[in-house]
Order: structure tokens, then sequence, then C-alpha cells
């Protein structure tokens, strides 16, 4: 007799198009269905076309064969009722089948190895890993392994959480704080619509220079060493990253300050940024609206912070108008989400030695959606605990007006004293 031969391909290809689009009994049983058509070569000739196994299609010629022996007009499938596509009964039980109270008993021992939180009953912790769960059994008589420890784990909905940075440190009025956001939403529509510009201002975690570790890993065709403690007295100095981001062109600006955060070097570092990056961006540029946070050197109530701001004001030649975030709400200010998570990328894993390496990291930024980020180093030394000049409650008048809108965040400075 002579053997199959084969198919042309492009009818090979239509059966195995029809082949894909069935469940798995199907298959099988239409690749038996088509071995037995064939005759003589037919089940190597289906193996290969559909690349299953040969055992595979003798199960499914097998099954045709108790379908033919049953009622033909209305066959019934081998693998059970229409929803199924497996014979029942197959696989190993559940270990709390297998063991009946292995459930009851891990609850036991999660219960003995958890504690609630005082104010939400509905939160729970536990000390227990599945590993050390199974152990835990093991030693009271059960079988058990890891992995059928974490399913029990998990069938008491215990998961693997980090804690989230929620809770608010202190109180500020709800409706304060919404009337706050929507009035600096209002402010940067109008300035970009007029084309004035408006910068966020902050100043990002201060870091210790040297050879110490930081989080992080980056690509190195060596290991890096750095000492095995990151006390304070190994550093050979600090960093004062201050940040000046442009929301509506995605550009920053860092300033990396090697003294210490006071007011008068955050205006340094805005006049800085303003007359190296953003005063070709807005050469006819009148007013200048700049977003703070209400703590640190830059506070909503301090007076030294507003006294530099008049000096900043006269040296700049605009009209400065002062907007803060309400207390508390520092993470919601958009440098911070997107301009310093994006430098904190830069600086992981990189061992910062000296201001200059921190510059060069920060100056690699970059994101996908375009942002930019360039950078200076200011070395001036600046002295803390510095008071207000005695004749400033005399003069501020004539150069701060607060607005009608919560005055006690926003504000106009202008050195000319024309307000």
């Amino acid at each position: 007799m002579k053997q199959f031969g084969g198919y042309d391909a492009a009818h090979e290809d239509d059966m195995l198009m029809y082949f894909r689009s069935l469940p798995e009994d199907h298959r099988r049983r239409y690749a038996g269905l088509e071995a037995l058509k064939i005759g003589r070569g037919g089940i190597a000739y289906m193996a290969r076309i559909f690349g299953m196994s040969r055992r595979t299609i003798y199960t499914g010629i097998d099954e045709l064969q108790q379908m033919r022996e049953g009622d033909s007009e209305h066959p019934e499938r081998p693998s059970g009722g229409s929803g199924r596509i497996r014979r029942p009964g197959g696989g190993r039980p559940k270990a709390t089948q297998a063991q009946p109270g292995l459930d009851g008993v891990a609850e036991c021992v999660l219960e003995i190895h958890s504690a609630g939180s005082p104010t939400d009953p509905a939160v729970r912790w536990t000390d227990l890993t599945p590993a050390r769960l199974a152990k835990e059994l093991v030693a009271r008589g059960w079988e058990i392994g890891r992995n059928t420890a974490a399913r029990l784990i998990k069938a008491k909905d215990y998961r693997r959480r980090a804690l989230r940075k929620e809770l608010i440190t202190g109180h500020v009025d709800p409706q304060e704080r919404d009337r706050q956001f929507q009035y600096i939403a209002k402010l940067r529509r109008e300035g970009q619509v007029q084309g004035r510009p408006a910068l966020c201002v902050d100043t990002k975690k201060k870091e210790l220079l040297g050879a110490l570790h930081r989080p992080g890993i980056r690509y190195c065709t060596e290991t890096q060493k750095v000492y095995d403690h990151d006390f304070r007295h190994l550093a050979c100095g600090k960093a004062v990253p201050h940040g000046v981001y442009d929301l509506v062109c995605n550009r920053g600006f860092v300033t990396v300050g090697t003294s210490h955060e006071t007011s008068e070097f955050v205006c340094d570092a805005i006049a800085l940024a303003w007359e190296t990056e953003f005063r070709a961006q807005y050469p006819g540029a009148k007013e200048l609206l700049l977003t703070f946070d209400s703590g640190g050197a830059n506070a909503a109530r301090s007076t030294r912070f507003k006294e530099d701001l008049i000096a900043l004001s006269r040296r700049l030649g605009l009209r400065l108008r002062i907007a803060h975030y309400p207390p508390y709400t520092s993470k919601w200010h958009p440098i911070e989400h997107r301009m310093f998570s994006q430098v904190e990328r830069s600086l992981r894993g990189v061992i910062l030695d000296s201001a200059e390496t921190v510059r060069d990291a920060v100056e690699r930024t970059t994101t996908t959606t375009g942002l930019t980020v360039k950078a200076r180093i200011l070395n001036t030394a600046y002295r803390l605990e510095r008071k207000c000049s005695a004749s400033f409650k005399d003069f501020k008048d004539r150069f701060i007006r607060p607005d009608e809108i919560l005055g006690k965040w926003n504000y106009i400075v202008d050195a000319n004293g024309v307000l």
C-alpha cells in the first residue's frame, strides 16, 4: 500500500487555521479524524502538521470510537458536559482536601502570629511568611510546602503590601486647600494664555558628598566600592539641589548649592535659573509666577523670605506673583513628580563624590516626553539664622500686596513699589 504523500501547502494552512480555532478536546478528535481518513501514515502526518504528539492523536481516535458506540444522533462528549474541555477527576487533590482540618489549623496559626490596627478592625498584618507558616504546620504534623502555605495565606486576604504615604501630618481646612489648588491652576492657565512664565520652585533632599552608598544599580564593568557605613563625618561636603521647573515647556533647572538652604540661597538660585535658562524663553516678560511649598526656607510666613523676594524682584526687574501650596500638600507640587522624580533616577547608584558629579548626573536627566534639565553649581557660602532688617516692617507694605483670595498664601512682590 502506497504511503500518503501529503496535501498541498495551501490546504495544510487551512487545516492548521481551523485546528487553532478549536478547543483542546476538539483538536485531538479532529486530528484523529483526519488521520483515519488518510490511513497509513496519517497519524505521523497529522502530528507533524499540527505539532502534537502521536499519543494525543491516538487519544482522539479512541474518543471518536467511544462516541461512535453511543447515540450517533446525540453523541456524548468524552470530556463531559458542554462546558468542559477535560474529563473530571484529573489532577492531585488540594492539600486541604487530602488533609481535612489543615485549613482550620493554618487559620489558628495565623491568628497567633497576627495583630490588628487599633483604629481600623479591617486592617490586620502578620509576621509569618509562607516558608515560616509551612514550618509551623510541619511541626504540628501536617504535610505542607511553601507554595501551599502561600495559598493559605492568600485565602485569608493577606497580601504583600507596601506602606503608602497618604496620611496628612497636620490639619488644613479642606475647603481652603481646594480653593488654593483651584486658584493656582487658574493663575497657570491665565499665564499660559498670555504667555507669562509660571515656574515651580522647590529644594530637593540634600545629598552628602563622598564615597557613600546610594540606593539603585547601574551598568558598569566592575563593582564600585563605597564605605560600609554612611556616617556624616565620612562625607567631604554636601550638595543642596534647588530646582526651578517650567511646567508648560517641560524644562528644568537645578542649582547645586554647596552651603546651606536659606531664603537668600533660594532667591539666588531662582535668579540664576532665570538669567541662565528662562529669560531667553520669555524675552518680554514683566511678571513671573512662582509657586512654592509653605515650609522650609521659602515658608509662606517667613518675613526673611519676603524681604529676599523684594531684593529678587529688584534684581530681575520683574513683578513676582507668589503662590504657596497649602501646608502638608507639597507632594502635589508638579516639580516633585514631574522633575525631581526623574532627577532621583539619574542619581541612583552614582557615587556623588563632588558637586560636579551631581551636576553632571542631573544634566543627564531626560524622559521620553521631552523633559530636559540644566544644572549649575553655586559655591556661595550662606549664613544661618540671618535676621530681617529692622526697617522691613516699615516698608514691606510698599512692595508686597496680599491677594484678595487667601492672602496668607498668595501675594504680589514688586520692588518698584507701584502696587
